[in-house]
């Protein structure tokens, strides 16, 4: 079976513009460093310093610490939905995919990738409503995407139940890992 060995998270907000770099240099740090002190014990200076800005550099990228903290979260999720698409346009059978779809998520939570993963988890509830609805509606995606390799699973016989309780389950069961 082949897995992906380190997320696609390296990626998130790199282009090869040196003001993009600098935009993505941020965003890394500041995932982080909410990841570390939490968004609310993060100043923009933290952020600053962790990439060698003056402090109100960030500023030139993003409008408050708030929209750092809602381009952190949505930027993570948008990698962690494209290690996952990655992994299932492999079109292997249904359970070495699940199994590769496991990894390739368990590798974002505690790999490269967790300090995006924590801020989606615990800091997003930071975010006004409608910053909450995107990440809802993001989210909501990844579990439909993951949600077809489970009925996928079922369809070989390698699953049971595929049912909303057993997604929220099994989903639940691999983000707790990051606790």
């Amino acid at each position: 079976m082949e897995v992906l060995s380190k997320p696609d998270s390296a990626s998130v907000a790199a282009t090869s513009a040196p003001d993009a770099n600098r935009r993505g240099d941020i965003i890394r740090a500041a995932g982080r460093l909410f990841h570390k002190k939490g968004y609310n014990g993060t100043t923009i200076r933290d952020i600053a310093d962790a990439v060698n800005m003056r402090s109100g550099s960030p500023f030139y990228h993003f409008k408050s610490k708030h929209e750092i903290l809602f381009t952190v979260t949505t930027e993570g999720i948008e990698v962690m939905l494209r290690n996952l698409e990655m992994v299932i346009a492999r079109q292997q059978p249904a359970r070495e995919c699940f199994e590769a779809c496991v990894i390739t998520h368990m590798n974002y939570l505690l790999g490269p990738g967790r300090d995006f993963a924590w801020v989606m988890l615990y800091e997003s509830r930071l975010l006004d409503p409608t910053e909450r609805a995107v990440v809802h509606c993001m989210s909501a995606r990844y579990e439909e995407v993951f949600s077809a390799v489970l009925d996928r699973l079922v369809a070989s016989g390698d699953l049971r139940d595929a049912s909303a309780i057993a997604r929220k389950l099994i989903l639940g069961a691999i983000n707790w890992s990051a606790q």
